[in-house]
């Protein structure tokens, strides 16, 4: 699965080569974009309702070209078919062959959009986003379309479970060694021989929380004792603690302590 920013401008008005592919587009309108046409298979489709804030689903099985006439911005989280059947059948669900969609609709999907909405900063400075962090990401909104579109239900003798001790000190050993989150699902899942949906389920069935947020709470504590035993400059402390920047970790620290790392080094420090 992939997130993708796309931008066009008045100069790159244009018809789009045919794309084939076994996946799906989810595509959030961060722009209005009224006037294009849509073909499916040669098909003429006149899209309806791409407002701002609007999301789409695409299904590229069905040969999608688009022939533009407005500028458009939009963020997209690409999921092949094989994703949604991975998705299934760790569910212990039926595969999913179709998400449920009218072509060239656009519809008012809150949990979508938020989730499309969430990834951008991350697609504006990569270098500086966390792995975890995106994967993190791509899986909730994966399994919110696989649930909404694609009709995926747990059968009741699925269970989430938990790690077992192996597992879990196995995994929080891994994402303590990577502060910065240059981890991924994957990496943490093949290291306790699960799958990512798997894994993601029984890491929050063993501690109360995703692994993004374990990898955060480590953060703070690793800051919070810098902060205790050193004079440093809060940028460098944040840098060393994984943040991407002063006023990230400025960010974690409101919501989970309730004051700034200035304010709690004051209160502190001996």
């Amino acid at each position: 699965m992939t997130f993708i920013e796309l931008a066009a401008g008045p100069d790159d008005i244009a018809t789009t080569e045919p794309i084939r592919d076994d996946a799906f587009l989810i595509a959030l309108q961060l722009r209005a974009c009224p006037d294009f046409d849509l073909y499916t298979d040669g098909r003429l489709i006149r899209p309806r309702e791409f407002d701002a804030g609007a999301v789409a689903i695409f299904d590229l099985r069905t040969n999608l070209s688009i022939d533009r006439r407005d500028p458009f911005h939009a963020v997209d989280l690409y999921i092949p078919r094989r994703s949604l059947d991975a998705l299934a059948e760790d569910a212990n669900s039926s595969a999913i062959d179709e998400l449920r969609h009218e072509p060239g609709r656009a519809l008012q999907d809150p949990v979508a959009r938020h989730l499309l909405q969430t990834i951008r900063p991350a697609l504006s400075a990569p270098k500086q986003a966390s792995e975890l962090f995106v994967d993190h990401v791509a899986m909730a909104l994966a399994t919110h379309v696989a649930h909404t579109y694609g009709g995926m239900r747990a059968r009741s003798d699925a269970h989430a479970g938990m790690l077992a001790r192996w597992q879990e000190r196995r995994a929080k050993e891994l994402i303590a060694e990577n502060l910065t989150g240059n981890i991924t699902l994957a990496d943490l899942a093949k290291a306790c021989e699960l799958s990512i949906r798997h894994f993601t389920r029984a890491f929050r069935g063993s501690t109360g929380m995703s692994p993004h947020a374990w990898l955060l709470q480590l953060r703070v504590e690793r800051a919070k004792q810098l902060l205790t035993t050193s004079r440093r400059m809060l940028a460098d402390v944040a840098l060393d603690c994984g943040f991407a920047d002063q006023s990230h970790m400025t960010r974690i620290f409101q919501r989970s302590l309730q004051m700034s790392p200035g304010a709690w080094r004051r209160m502190h420090q001996r």
